[in-house]
């Protein structure tokens, strides 16, 4: 049965089901039953408390009940009978988590315990963790949202702060149940701003059925502002800060609720003198500036129905930072005096509209929309084209130096539609969908290469993506589920291809506090318009040549494979251990364009990861702590397609090597608690360290030199009688190390030293 036929059966599955909209990715299901005396007892009230909502409902017949839609992060279900000691259970949500909760009162009841949360058998035991917004204020990193991603393990930090997930790029996003696309092209701006950020989930394996169609290392999920965070009905916040690197920081929030809808605006805007990975350890030529709207309304249209908007509009600007002298590391030097400069506009933005009934149905739709233009103004006239070609005139800089320079303006705008139908009745969670995007993409690109006279890459392009699944989470039993999904997705443009997706995971409690999970997936990416472009290098050098390939990529296809092992040691305390491989073909891997930062994407024929990771964590009223270890291994072989660099006639050897981001050990922790009245400071610390990466790009097994750095921060929460203040310093102790040094592939690049950041904060 080939590719259409599948979508066709899948969208005749979901369609007649989609009389009203569809259930957005970012909440799970708590059930659960209630004893009294050791009897399942009808009538009995239940309430779930946490991040920031309440709700309540009654035992059944059977002592049963049910809690649909709730959002991803940490609860308490408490059950109460009158003149018996209540008994009550935390449960960790998830997207799609079936979190079952056995709760037993009377006089020997021990208080509630957990049966299945998100490590038991309802929900992922691995490869997702949530933050709620008071783990992520307490972070040294929560004024970047890479650098959270990174403290997850499975995800390193690589070069531009780009988070590398299990392997190889490419992490998809999606913001309160509507994706954004994230490309290569715009890889130094972050999808949103900390700061507009409610809570955050990130899953690094096992993924459900519903993600997929792009790159898929690891998926965010975030919600930005929910009905709850208005307390009184207004809320205005501002905020300033000060940092090292000339860093300046501002931000505006105010929180409305008018009616029953409720108005969320964030402005904020930053600078610094550092905004970029440099060759060298004192930058040169590297300001930053970044400035971000984000717009969110929530509209309460009766008992079950809610309509959502948000709107986000982002402008950044880089200079690009230049190598003035020649160093051992760096055999590129750039001329001093140049102004090259990315410029990057986004705006994104969806509406939501959901209906939920008592029947245990669910449905929303989203519409979506991405806009994004990357302008890279290369100053050509006076670096580059200027100099007489074929003469190697590079004065002023003394030889040797770059002759080559890149001039573009790329431009991109996407629709998309996204349905889901979602059920829950007994044992069984069943949810599907169907999407759909169309995008349009035109670039105006100037390439020149020493010796050469310039070369045009000048294009337009109207490309497609389609999608439909189908998936069902059983548990049949407190200490078994099974979930089970199938996914197509067909995509075109540059890049046609299609792939028909199995998903499936099996977890199983093996004793009272410990779940076994194993998980098996197809997955499916294909490049975005953005990032599929020719270039102008040929092996050995020479003149830009139209004979290369020209938009040969091909979609990234993987399997995906874990098991895992889940423990509760009490007290909060909970730990795992995972172990994972991917294997990919048509690897989507990233370059530099010359001695810029500017990456273009290419095909690896085959590539290999995997790797072992362990974490424990614990959360206490005052004080949480994690310490994450991951073990792995990231290799690929054959540059099959891409035009940058190599024809793939020109390749032979499709042996493995080690990837440029292959970090062997990968080591954080971090320990956050709250003191005062009512917890109103905060302190945190942790460190991070790394073995080197390759030297070379697939070429050998050097390294360089592991780095070890701490992180501390200090703080007071805002109130409307008294100035939050808050200090963060990443890097404490001001080590500088070396990410990458200079291969032909990619720029030397070095670390930041101490980054520290003073804020204060008023709420009015």
């Amino acid at each position: 049965m080939n590719g259409r036929w599948i979508a066709a059966l899948l969208a005749a599955l979901v369609l007649p089901m989609l009389s009203l909209p569809a259930q957005a990715a970012v909440t799970g299901t708590v059930r659960g039953t209630v004893t009294i005396d050791g009897a399942a007892t009808a009538g009995v009230r239940v309430t779930i408390v946490g991040e920031g909502t309440t709700a309540t409902t009654v035992t059944d017949a059977g002592g049963r009940f049910t809690f649909q839609q709730i959002a991803f992060g940490r609860y308490t279900v408490r059950a109460e009978s009158a003149g018996k000691p209540a008994a009550q259970s935390d449960v960790d949500v998830s997207t799609d988590s079936v979190s079952t909760v056995a709760l037993a009162i009377g006089a020997t009841a021990e208080i509630g315990r957990t049966v299945a949360t998100t490590r038991g058998v309802g929900g992922n035991p691995v490869s997702v963790a949530t933050f709620t917004s008071a783990d992520i204020a307490a972070m040294p990193q929560s004024q970047s949202l890479n650098r959270l991603v990174e403290t997850v393990p499975g995800i390193v930090e690589f070069s531009f702060d780009e988070p590398v997930a299990h392997g190889f790029h490419g992490v998809t996003y999606e913001v309160d149940g509507a994706p954004v696309p994230l490309t290569t092209s715009s890889n130094f701006s972050e999808v949103i701003d900390p700061r507009n950020i409610d809570s955050l989930e990130i899953f690094t394996g096992a993924f459900p059925a519903e993600f997929g169609g792009q790159r898929a290392g690891a998926v965010v999920n975030i919600v930005t502002k929910r009905d709850i965070d208005i307390p009184n009905g207004s809320l205005t916040q501002f905020s300033a800060g000060i940092g090292t690197y000339g860093t300046s920081q501002y931000g505006f929030s105010q929180a409305s609720r008018i009616g029953s809808t409720d108005v969320f605006l964030d402005a904020n805007t930053q600078g610094s003198n550092r905004g970029l990975d440099a060759p060298t350890q004192a930058q040169a030529h590297d300001g930053a500036s970044l400035s971000d709207l984000f717009l969110r309304t929530i509209t309460n249209m009766g008992p079950h129905d809610t309509l959502a908007f948000n709107y986000s509009n982002q402008f950044n600007t880089y200079q690009i930072p230049v190598n003035p002298t020649l160093t051992p590391v760096d055999s590129i030097v750039n001329v001093p005096g140049q102004d090259d400069v990315q410029l990057e506009y986004t705006s994104f933005g969806s509406a939501n509209y959901t209906h939920t009934s008592a029947g245990g149905a669910y449905e929303q739709v989203i519409p979506w929309f991405r806009s994004s233009r990357v302008v890279y103004a290369g100053d050509l006239a006076d670096d580059v084209l200027a100099l007489d070609y074929g003469a190697n005139d590079c004065a002023p800089a003394a030889p040797p130096c770059s002759l080559d320079g890149l001039d573009s303006d790329r431009r991109a705008t996407s629709f998309g539609l996204r349905t889901v139908y979602g059920h829950d009745s007994g044992s069984h969670a069943f949810k599907a969908g169907i999407e759909g995007s169309v995008e349009n993409f035109t670039s105006a690109e100037t390439i020149v290469t020493a010796g050469a006279a310039p070369f045009l890459d000048n294009t337009a392009q109207h490309g497609s993506a389609y999608a439909a699944y189908a998936q069902d989470k059983w548990t049949p039993t407190a200490a078994f589920s099974l979930q089970v999904g199938l996914r197509y997705d067909e995509s075109d443009g540059f890049v046609q291809g299609n792939q028909v997706q199995p998903r499936i995971g099996a977890n199983v409690r093996v004793a009272p506090d410990t779940t076994f999970h194993v998980y098996y997936g197809r997955l499916y990416g294909a490049p975005s318009l953005e990032d599929t472009r020719r270039d102008a290098d040929i092996v050995g050098g020479g003149s830009p040549s139209d004979a290369l390939p020209v938009y040969d990529l091909k979609p990234q296809t993987e399997s995906y494979y874990e098991a895992g092992l889940a423990h509760s040691f009490g007290n909060g305390i909970e730990g795992y251990v995972n172990a994972w491989q991917r294997n990919v073909w048509n690897v989507l891997d990233t370059t530099q364009i010359f001695p810029t930062p500017i990456f273009a994407v290419f095909n690896n024929a085959l590539g290999l990861a995997h790797g072992l990771e362990l974490r424990l964590e614990g959360r206490q009223p005052h004080a949480n702590w994690y310490l994450s270890g991951t073990f792995s291994q990231s290799v690929a072989g054959g540059i099959s397609g891409g035009t940058f660099l190599f024809p793939p006639s020109a390749i032979s050897d499709t042996s493995l090597q080690p990837e440029d981001h292959d970090q062997a050990v990968a080591v954080k922790d971090g320990y956050a608690w709250r003191f005062g009245r009512e917890g109103e400071y905060s302190a945190s610390v942790g460190s991070d360290y790394g073995t080197g990466y390759p030297i070379q790009f697939e070429n050998g097994t050097g390294r360089l030199p592991p780095h070890l750095t701490f992180d501390a921060s200090i703080g007071r929460k805002a109130t409307p009688h008294r100035l939050g203040v808050a200090l963060s310093v990443l890097n404490l102790t001001g080590y500088q190390y070396l990410i990458k040094v200079n291969n032909g592939f990619n720029t030397t690049q070095w670390s930041a030293g101490a980054q520290g950041l003073l804020t204060v904060t008023a709420v009015l």
